[in-house]
This record gives C-alpha cells, sequence and structure tokens, in this order.
C-alpha cells in the first residue's frame, strides 16, 4: 500500500488527475461517502479505460471495507467494478508495483464480495435501482473473468453484440441479441463454473435483462460464411480486439 504523501501519486494516471486527494477525502470521511465512492469510481473507470491509479488505490479501498457497514460495502463493491474490469484491457507485469498494488487491493475485495454474496443476499436485492445487476456484475470482476465483466459493463443492455470468426475474418458488429427472436448465429450451450455461479446470483437478485442471456453467453457462435463454430466469448474478444 502506498502511503497517500508518496510523489508516486504525481506520476500515476486517472481521467481527471488528483485521485489521492479524492482517496484521502473518502478514507478520513469527509463529506458524504457515496458522493465520494461516485467521484473516486468515475474518476478510474471513466469511459472503461484502464488507469494505473486503479492499482494504486484498490489497497486503501480494501482497507476501509473493513470498517464499512454491509450497506457501504456494497456500493464500494459495485462502484469499483468497471474500473477492476478495465485491467483485464492492458498486460501488466508481474514485476512492476502497478501489477502488485492492484493484486494487494484486489484479494481482500474479492474477499469481500464472496462474502456480501454468500451472507447479505437480502440486502443485495435490496439495494436501489439498477444496482443489484451493477453490483453482480462487479462481483464478476472481482471473483472470475474481468474480461467477461468488462464485456458485460461494455455492452449493456446486451441487446446487440459483436463477434468475428478466427477462421475467415466474418464480422458482426451488431448481431441481435435482444432475444425478441431467436439469436441468428448463437446457440445455447452449458454454463461452465462462472456462468452457473452468474445465474445462480442473478436468479436470486431476480434478473430478468441478463439472466435469460446467459446460455447464449456462454454458448457457441456458428460462422454464416465458413461455419467455423467457437465460443461466443472468444468471438467477442476477437470482434472487439480486431474489428
Amino acid at each position: 500500500m502506498i502511503d497517500l504523501n508518496d510523489p508516486i501519486w504525481r506520476a500515476v494516471h486517472s481521467a481527471g488527475g488528483c485521485v489521492d486527494q479524492q482517496l484521502r477525502r473518502l478514507l478520513e470521511g469527509e463529506g458524504d461517502f457515496r458522493e465520494n465512492m461516485d467521484e473516486l469510481a468515475e474518476n478510474i473507470s471513466h469511459q472503461l479505460s484502464w488507469y494505473d491509479a486503479t492499482a494504486y488505490v484498490l489497497p486503501h479501498l480494501a482497507r476501509l471495507c473493513q470498517r464499512l457497514s454491509v450497506e457501504d460495502k456494497l456500493y464500494l463493491i459495485a462502484q469499483i467494478g468497471p474500473a477492476v474490469a478495465a485491467e483485464s484491457q492492458v498486460s501488466l507485469s508481474p514485476d512492476t508495483k502497478t501489477y502488485q498494488e492492484f493484486h494487494e487491493g484486489l484479494a481482500p475485495l474479492a474477499q469481500e464480495a464472496r462474502e456480501l454474496v454468500e451472507r447479505h443476499m437480502e440486502r443485495i436485492k435490496a439495494l436501489p435501482k439498477d444496482l443489484p445487476l451493477f453490483f453482480a456484475n462487479s462481483a464478476l470482476a472481482l471473483l472470475w473473468d474481468r474480461k467477461h465483466a468488462y464485456y458485460l459493463f461494455l455492452f449493456a443492455p446486451w441487446d446487440e453484440l459483436p463477434a468475428m470468426c478466427p477462421e475467415c475474418d466474418w464480422y458482426e458488429e451488431c448481431m441481435d441479441f435482444s432475444l425478441e427472436e431467436e439469436p441468428e448465429f448463437v446457440t445455447p450451450g452449458p454454463l461452465d463454473e462462472e456462468g452457473v455461479w452468474l445465474q445462480k446470483l442473478l436468479t436470486a437478485i431476480g434478473d430478468r435483462d441478463l439472466l435469460p442471456r446467459l446460455p447464449y453467453l456462454y454458448g457457441t457462435c456458428t460462422c454464416p460464411e465458413c461455419r467455423a463454430s467457437g465460443p461466443l466469448w472468444t468471438w467477442m474478444d476477437r470482434a472487439f480486439e480486431e474489428g
């Protein structure tokens, strides 16, 4: 954990700068917790971009989380999810301080998310508006595949998804995923361990948007041109990176 007086805070990047000042207000309880959390989260996840300030912020948030109420823990986990998911878009070298700080903060925050899901489902369900679903996706980012969580944040509300065939480069930028009709190029498949976990969580919070799409997200995409097939997640990944 890097002290807030360390000069490194002047070198790390965030969307709006001054992340150390925002973090200090949050840690010292100055002002409204949720407003401060909103400002910090936006600063390190603007447009779902990766900012290296995230790595240095996470250990401080993990320590803060230990002394928060359940309601504020839920809010913190929900808000930090996009920044954590954005790490999937970079390749951090394990011998860098950024990588080390990121994982120092990630591990205890993941444990907090796991305990909230296991022990406080009723409070998750009681969160206002769309926050239960947002929390679920953030928990996915902390506990499972961060790239999957990133795409769920990026492409919400999931009416359209991209796909690219790895064999012939067939590319569909806006594949209909509204479920008004059966998806044209995707067949549902069995859920893996991650999918089963997410299905259970979405069922528990009463979600009706992402839940019916899960069998397709974890299903198989078939190319209409060369008839090659493969996991939709993989084809989405290729479309995002090369489309």
